[in-house]
């Protein structure tokens, strides 16, 4: 047996704006908060699969190495990204994120559907054709 091992665990993480509101209604803001959320996990070797979202929430799909807590991946990418908008790009207090999330392991045959899902989420929630289980977070 070699000393090396194999890891292949998706991660599929939501996570909502302060309240619902819709910080992310402006389309240029969210495309230059996806690009950022994009960079971070690639330079924290994160692995982004697929990123989307509506106006009050954002959906990654996105592997987080087995030495990373899925919490400190969580919490890098919440922090950094309105820590991005408010004192970065903006220079106002412009976006916040609640408190919780929601994060669900993925099999790898449900990777093509959940990357669908994700990429597809304006017109899900237009059509109201949401799934409620992949919605949900934990704001405790």
């Amino acid at each position: 047996m070699s000393g090396r091992s194999f890891k292949s665990i998706y991660y599929h993480l939501v996570f909502h704006t302060k309240l619902n509101e819709p910080y992310l209604e402006d389309l240029e803001l969210r495309k230059q908060v996806y690009h950022f959320i994009e960079n971070k996990c690639k330079k924290h070797h994160l692995y982004l699969h697929e990123i989307g979202g509506i106006d009050n929430h954002v959906h990654l799909l996105l592997y987080i190495p087995p030495k990373m807590a899925v919490s400190e991946a969580v919490k890098l990418i919440k922090g950094s990204s309105s820590y991005f908008v408010n004192k970065e790009l903006i220079s106002e207090d412009v976006l916040y994120w609640q408190e919780g999330y929601g994060i669900f392991t993925i099999s790898i045959r449900h990777v093509g559907f959940i990357k669908k899902y994700i990429k597809n989420q304006e017109e899900h929630h237009k059509k109201g054709i949401t799934y409620l289980e992949l919605e949900e977070i934990d704001d405790e």
